[in-house]
């Protein structure tokens, strides 16, 4: 029974090893971050540009934040500011 239970915990700790233990370096999730915040700046500079420019068309001056650059707007939406061409959040 003793070499039953030793034979399992070594199956076990191979698994556990085999099946990646390691957790995700800093830089991983740094990336990560980098690129959700990238994503969440092209969606909203997208939406703003496309009211702008349905307002422009409605003659409509306020809708979308008119004459106002659309990457600003949304870097003040998303509390982002672009640094080395990347897109932090305020807190970092």
């Amino acid at each position: 029974m003793t070499k039953l239970a030793i034979f399992l915990a070594f199956i076990g700790l191979a698994y556990w090893y085999w099946s990646g233990h390691q957790p995700k370096s800093t830089e991983t999730l740094e990336a990560e971050r980098l690129k959700d915040n990238a994503v969440t700046m092209q969606r909203c500079i997208n939406q703003e540009q496309r009211a702008q420019a349905a307002g422009g068309l409605a003659g409509l001056g306020d809708v979308g934040s008119a004459g106002v650059d659309a990457e600003s707007v949304c870097a003040q939406k998303n509390n982002l500011h672009l640094r080395d061409g990347h897109w932090y959040s305020g807190k970092e």
